[in-house]
């Protein structure tokens, strides 16, 4: 399994302001007037030993996951970072027989899929792609979105050969030898979790979910079903203050999620769908009281846990 990010945050697209950029720049040049450092080639070395909070981009665009599994591609959300991964596919491995596409929509709240209008491969009339989702109605909700009154090219104008199949609440799909199952979650509107499975790697995908209730009765199903994951994606757009306090809105923190990993038996836990409100320092703090609450809470834990972020790459 690779997996690959290429929209992170929640809510809004969050592209770095001016501002930040002056941050980064700041801070870096801070650290380079208590160096020796002159040389391209050492300038280059300081640049690849530095964290992409220092010398890059968490990442601006709304949710986005690809999963490529047993010569297959899934997608999972199609938030603005759908945009760059068409574009993608289209320079790279688009061909005379087309592209088959699998998308797995966890909700149709606008930042789940803005990005579709600009999936350039759904304009390819030789594409095959599937959309799939517990949800009603999705062609539906994806017309609408693609309204004249709202967008300037319907979804009728995508050439490419578009099946959207309805799955059962808390069910399971084979595509290939890869096992798909779904899990509903508490959200506005409702949301779902997927967990794929392929021989001995286990994915989760498990954002936009709110966990009121912690109790073991209330949240085992939910820890069943992250059970044993190679990686779990997890909502952590609060801080556990601001959970408490903004109760309903459907959302989680990275303790909840450290708690839940612990308990499942998870080995990587990818905070995701970060606060647009946070910039990247303030984001890189939430993991770093993540990282102290794990280790004062569970210091012998082998849990890895770390930011998804723009174009961050993981091989299970």
């Amino acid at each position: 399994m690779i997996i690959k990010f290429w929209g992170v945050r929640g809510s809004i697209p969050t592209p770095n302001t001016t501002e930040h950029i002056k941050d980064k720049i700041r801070n870096i040049l801070k650290e380079l007037s208590l160096t020796s450092i002159s040389s391209p080639l050492k300038i280059e070395e300081y640049l690849n030993n530095q964290s992409v909070i220092n010398t890059g981009v968490v990442g601006g665009n709304t949710s986005c996951v690809e999963l490529r599994v047993d010569s297959k591609l899934f997608i999972f959300d199609m938030g603005s970072g759908i945009k760059r991964l068409g574009n993608y596919l289209v320079k790279k491995e688009q061909n005379k027989n087309g592209l088959e596409i699998h998308i797995f929509l966890s909700h149709t709240h606008w930042d789940h899929i803005m990005g579709f209008p600009f999936f350039t491969p759904a304009f390819f009339s030789n594409n095959k792609i599937f959309i799939y989702s517990p949800h009603p109605n999705l062609k539906e909700r994806l017309e609408v979105q693609q309204d004249f009154r709202f967008f300037p090219v319907s979804l009728n104008h995508m050439s490419a050969k578009k099946e959207f199949i309805q799955l059962e609440h808390n069910s399971e799909i084979w595509i290939g030898n890869v096992r798909i199952k779904n899990l509903s979650l508490y959200h506005p509107g409702g949301s779902f979790g997927y967990r794929v499975e392929h021989n001995d790697k286990i994915f989760v995908y498990a954002t936009d979910s709110e966990y009121k209730d912690l109790s073991k009765d209330s949240i085992k199903h939910n820890l069943e079903f992250f059970k044993d994951a190679d990686l779990l994606v997890f909502d952590a757009q609060y801080t556990f203050e601001e959970a408490v306090h903004k109760e309903d809105w459907g959302h989680s923190s990275a303790l909840v999620g450290i708690d839940f990993s612990i308990q499942a038996g998870i080995k990587k836990l990818a905070l995701f769908h970060h606060e647009p409100d946070r910039d990247d320092y303030e984001i890189y703090d939430i993991l770093k009281k993540s990282l102290d609450y794990k280790k004062i809470n569970y210091p012998n834990s082998k849990l890895e846990v770390f930011l998804a972020t723009e174009g961050l790459e993981i091989e299970l």
